[in-house]
């Protein structure tokens, strides 16, 4: 049997050998790295803070295996911060003084949850509302009364202005002031 025979196979075998030849970080490049994400700080900054020159990690950041670094950690920070941000939502649920604020909190989870999509479609599709302003003229065909239609609410019913007022009558000027 050829390697061509299971392409899988063999990039899988590929990819373990890239990782055991992978060249190693060092923790002063891991610690610029971790600085940059997770303290915000400029590459200038993080490297003097790490113990390394601004040109080393500039150089070392072009180099495809710390740019795979990068993103690793930019990974897990952004996991952990997403974990924080569920525990905020989930304090001001239970604990907001604004009315306002818990409900839409205990939304976002229900958001999550699929609670609140209507039955029968996509889970993860989020509610929504809809407005639908219908204008009836007078010469306009018959409709269905409003207590037919689920969810409709009727307004009054609408005036439409007259047509543009002529623009020869003089504006701001009294009949008198034309003697």
């Amino acid at each position: 049997m050829s390697a061509d025979a299971h392409p899988i196979i063999d990039e899988k075998a590929r990819a373990a050998v890239a990782i055991a030849r992978a060249p190693q970080i060092r923790p002063r490049l891991q610690e610029a790295c971790t600085l940059i994400v997770t303290e915000g700080l400029s590459q200038q900054d993080a490297a003097r803070r790490a113990g390394m020159t601004p040109h080393s990690l500039n150089v070392a950041m072009k180099k495809p295996h710390v740019r795979a670094f990068l993103s690793s950690v930019k990974h897990a920070w952004l996991e952990s911060r997403t974990s924080k941000a569920w525990l905020n939502v989930a304090q001001l649920a239970d604990s907001a003084c604004s009315e306002d604020v818990r409900l839409k909190a205990n939304r976002v989870f229900l958001e999550a949850a699929g609670e609140l999509g209507a039955k029968g479609t996509d889970p993860n599709a989020t509610a929504r509302t809809l407005v639908q302003i219908v204008v009836n003229a007078a010469q306009g065909m018959g409709h269905l009364p409003a207590s037919q239609m689920p969810g409709v609410i009727e307004s009054p019913p609408y005036t439409p202005l007259p047509p543009y007022p002529s623009n020869s009558d003089a504006v701001g000027c009294d009949e008198s002031d034309d003697e």
